[in-house]
């Protein structure tokens, strides 16, 4: 029997490293990515549920998925913080993640039920006529979907922490092991992906959004179950206190001790005395003591800006991802006799990336190594740039079909009407894909960024960092665009550019423009930082 020190069991006793961990134990977790993911990846096709079912403008369509986002990015900071702190991680996962159960079968039992959400009615042929959700529909949504957000965010958080605590860190070839198993999560990931955006997508459009739900709730149940069949073969690190509180403890106690050494100094200087404790000046072992801590203190405040400029960066991806798909749902989608959603099209670059994902780390990393010098090709905050550049390419390319998109309405005459335009919806895959592309730059970039500029400490809590950020920037998000409507809005008998629920009526075509013009403003600002923040470091080096 072979112990490892450090970790435990999902008992808490102690683990047998010939029994416990390594890739048999990933197996389990890799279905669960995979159903889990699948109902996960269309929820951006909620906004046509928000929309068509209960009757909610664009405003508040997207108002609410930019609140599921955040709520989602915001507990899966928290149980980044508290799975490693207070309680297992396998504890975490089954006792949260059923949540996500429960919140799928509210928002199915929401759809079905008549009394629970607004009169059937044709929104994009009446949109004055037809009833929003208001009052307490409106409350059990955002209910249901809170509820759906912890457990979301717990297992986005918590699986693959736990997916890593099967293989140990000492060991060579079990450190292989575990980039390995990281970048097959993200295939299993992507697999899930691409089915639900495919199949379930399709489902919820032809066999309606209750049975949807509920299939939904089906899946994600049947992942925890054979997740749960793992438990015996699970190993995970033993809760050691809160990384979070670590810090904060040390920057306040780092404060005292520049105060008392600060004193020591003036008395040192009154009485001309030097109290040497074990051959070394008193005040020089205090500063000593502190020298670790004053070092993380102020990589951090170093990193405040790059923090900052990155939430700025992200604010815009969660609008530009769910105004896309709703102007989808205004095009002509067919292909023959099939109707594709528009929420369906992040099916092919969640495709692309799948299969080039192999090409990255043998292709296009090494080429880039031979024009950059840097190790991986380009830096973390290079990484991030670029995200940000795909952003404020696919605002403009947003902002060209769009306006294409207002001009065939306007010459059919369908401003009144609601109709959608005779215009292939695949005009969208250009956008869809830029998106992705930020997602998987930016996202990855600032995680990458804090793990290679701070402690071991800090490194466990960069997803952690990212999620935090995320989650503010969609909340924001949120805010920007019910701020922008209501700014553009002169006098009582003007409308705004995204009032109603008409998107032939809107002017949409500016606030994407809006939204590149922003999205070019943080990029700016993230250079400036960066650079700054290069220097810093060449000049200390």
């Amino acid at each position: 029997m072979e112990l490892e020190a450090g970790y435990v069991d999902w008992r808490g006793n102690a683990v047998d490293g010939n029994k416990h961990g390594g890739i048999k134990a990933t197996l389990f977790l890799y279905v669960l990515v995979m159903l889990r993911s699948c109902p996960s990846s269309a929820n951006f096709s909620l906004v046509a549920y928000f929309h068509g079912t209960l009757h909610l403008d664009i405003v508040t369509s997207s108002a609410v998925i930019t609140y599921l986002v955040g709520a989602v990015s915001f507990f899966a900071a928290l149980m980044n913080f508290i799975s490693s702190a207070y309680i297992q991680r396998t504890t975490a996962i089954f006792v949260f993640g059923p949540t996500v159960v429960l919140g799928y079968m509210m928002l199915a039992l929401q759809a079905h039920l008549p009394s629970l959400h607004p009169l059937d009615c044709e929104i994009n042929k009446e949109p004055n006529n037809c009833e929003p959700a208001e009052g307490w529909k409106l409350t059990l949504l955002y209910l249901s979907l809170s509820v759906f957000a912890i457990g979301e965010g717990c297992m986005h958080a918590c699986i693959p922490l736990l997916g890593g605590d099967q293989f140990s860190n000492d060991d060579t070839k079990k450190s292989q092991l575990k980039g390995r198993f990281l970048s097959w999560l993200k295939f299993a990931n992507s697999l899930g992906a691409l089915i639900g955006l495919v199949f379930l997508v399709w489902i919820e459009n032809i066999l309606g959004w209750a049975i949807g739900f509920m299939i939904s709730a089906l899946i994600v149940l049947v992942g925890l179950f054979v997740a749960t069949c793992g438990l015996p073969f699970y190993r995970t690190v033993r809760p050691n206190g809160s990384h979070v509180t670590r810090i904060l403890q040390d920057v306040m106690t780092s404060s005292k001790k520049r105060q008392a050494a600060i004193v020591d100094d003036i008395e040192l200087q009154e009485t001309s005395t030097a109290d040497c404790v074990d051959g070394q000046d008193k005040s020089d072992s205090k500063i000593i003591g502190t020298t670790k801590v004053e070092e993380e203190t102020n990589v951090i405040i170093l990193m405040l800006p790059i923090f900052i400029s990155c939430l700025l960066i992200y604010l815009p991806f969660t609008l530009l991802m769910t105004l896309t798909i709703q102007v989808g749902s205004m095009m002509d989608g067919r292909i023959g006799a099939i109707k594709i959603s528009s929420a369906s099209l992040i099916a092919i670059p969640t495709a692309f990336h799948m299969l080039m994902r192999p090409c990255y780390g043998r292709i296009l990393t090494p080429l880039l190594k031979r024009f950059t010098g840097h190790t991986h090709g380009i830096t973390p905050l290079q990484r991030i740039g670029a995200g940000s550049a795909c952003g404020i390419a696919a605002a403009c390319v947003a902002t060209l079909v769009e306006t294409r998109r207002l001009t065939a309405a306007e010459q059919n005459g369908l401003t009144s009407t609601g109709a959608a335009v005779l215009m292939s919806m695949f005009g969208l895959v250009m956008q869809f894909f830029l998106l992705s592309i930020m997602d998987i730059a930016s996202f990855s970039g600032l995680i990458e960024f804090i793990k290679s500029e701070s402690s071991p400490q800090m490194e466990l809590i960069a997803p952690a960092v990212q999620s935090i950020l995320a989650g503010i920037a969609a909340w924001l998000a949120c805010a920007f665009i019910q701020l922008v409507n209501r700014v553009t809005r002169h006098g009582d008998n003007v409308r705004g550019w995204l009032d109603g629920a008409d998107f032939n009526r809107t002017r949409l075509d500016r606030f994407f423009l809006l939204l590149a013009a922003f999205e070019l403003v943080a990029l700016i600002n993230n250079a400036f930082w960066a650079r700054r923040y290069a220097n810093k470091q060449h000049s200390s080096a």
